[in-house]
């Protein structure tokens, strides 16, 4: 489908979507991807989004590009181009998605956030008795893993006696669920982040300096903590990138 949406005063949005009969998106998802991108520029004005269209409108091919490779086996679900103001779906993969966040998969996150709230004091805690016994230091973040039963999250390079350990476990496990939802809000972070400027800006950097062990890069970090802002106001970290980038946009 090819149609376009329009906001009053701030421009329009044109959506390029293979059809549902050529392995795109179904119409439900079509409409759900529209109403929800229209939806946060209503409440951010300024944040620009030219066009969304998906992996085969955008390489002429409905299965496979030299860019992607066959859509199905990417790794990518999405991407956003900043110059161009666009985001563009791997339909072979969104397709299988829901669109909307499993309230379910939010609550066992949130529990797991929960459960780990005084962790660094554990930490430091059990740390101290295991130098005492003369444990080597390389040993000891192992052990105290295992017996706190730290979910493993290949992402997250901090420390778990870190102060925002948790936090970052529970933004990567977010991040690691699959919906439409999910996906075009973290999107929707890296455009609102970039395009206002704040990903460059110095309070983010100084917040992305106290955990970037644990993101990829301070867009991935963006992107992913306005995501989980939105799905959950639960964890700190994120309410935290939330309260600054609305302060410096």
């Amino acid at each position: 489908m090819q149609f376009r949406r329009t906001l009053p005063g701030a421009g329009s949005t044109d959506f390029y979507l293979t059809d549902p009969e050529n392995g795109g998106l179904s119409i439900e998802q079509q409409m759900y991807a529209a109403d929800l991108i229209m939806a946060y520029r209503r409440m951010y004005p300024n944040l620009k989004i030219n066009a969304v269209w998906d992996f085969g409108m955008e390489e002429a091919d409905p299965v496979q590009s030299e860019k992607f490779g066959v859509f199905e086996d990417s790794r990518d679900n999405a991407v956003y181009n900043a110059k161009m103001l666009t985001i563009s779906l791997n339909h072979a993969k969104v397709r299988k998605m829901p669109c909307d966040a499993y309230m379910k998969q939010i609550s066992e996150i949130e529990e797991y956030y929960a459960g780990h709230a005084d962790l660094a004091a554990v930490y430091a805690q059990r740390q101290k008795e295991l130098m005492a016994q003369g444990i080597p230091w390389p040993k000891i973040e192992g052990i105290i893993r295992e017996e706190i039963q730290i979910t493993p999250c290949a992402e997250n390079m901090l420390s778990a006696g870190d102060l925002y350990f948790a936090d970052v476990q529970a933004i990567r496990m977010l991040e690691n669920t699959e919906s439409m939802q999910r996906l075009l809000i973290h999107e929707i972070g890296h455009m609102l982040s970039e395009e206002s400027g704040a990903v460059n800006h110095k309070k983010i950097r100084k917040l992305f300096g106290k955990c970037r062990d644990g993101f990829e890069n301070i867009y991935e970090f963006c992107a992913e903590c306005f995501m989980a802002s939105e799905l959950t106001d639960k964890i700190r970290l994120a309410n935290e990138y939330r309260e600054t980038l609305l302060s410096v946009m």
